[in-house]
């Protein structure tokens, strides 16, 4: 994969990512950091995750450092971080981790399903037609 389409690539896996940081209270800017900085760590930039198929299924893994916390910080300021981290059931940093990667994924699947098929452009329209629409009928 080259640089350009594993940055792409990448990009989606932490729009999943950082939309849990964000709730949840977390510094998504030092993982977002972090994250790019795991991707190129030999020189070249690559994709943090990779797909495959296994036993009739498709796998997904993902490799990143992924810090984060339940205790203190944000959680103390941001009562919603704390309500996040309980509609989740997370408690401990280890299911928070696991959370964020699994949406991370999730958004990247989501992603590349959209480019094998009818391509990500085509959703990316019907979001901005909805959008318009809407502020059509809020014109006074």
């Amino acid at each position: 994969l080259d640089p350009y389409r594993a940055t792409t690539h990448n990009k989606g896996i932490m729009n999943g990512v950082d939309a849990v940081l964000v709730a949840t209270g977390q510094d998504w800017r030092a993982v977002e950091a972090g994250a790019h900085a795991y991707a190129c760590r030999d020189g070249t930039y690559r994709p943090l995750a990779i797909w495959r198929e296994r036993d009739g299924g498709l796998e997904g893994e993902l490799g990143m450092p992924l810090a984060v916390g339940t205790v203190g910080g944000a959680l103390h300021v941001h009562p919603s971080a704390n309500l996040a981290l309980a509609l989740a059931n997370v408690s401990h940093a280890d299911q928070l981790t696991a959370l964020a990667g699994a949406a991370g994924l999730a958004t990247n699947l989501a992603a590349l399903r959209a480019l094998a098929t009818e391509g990500i452009q085509k959703g990316h329209m019907a979001l901005h037609a909805r959008k318009l629409a809407r502020m059509v009928k809020e014109t006074p």
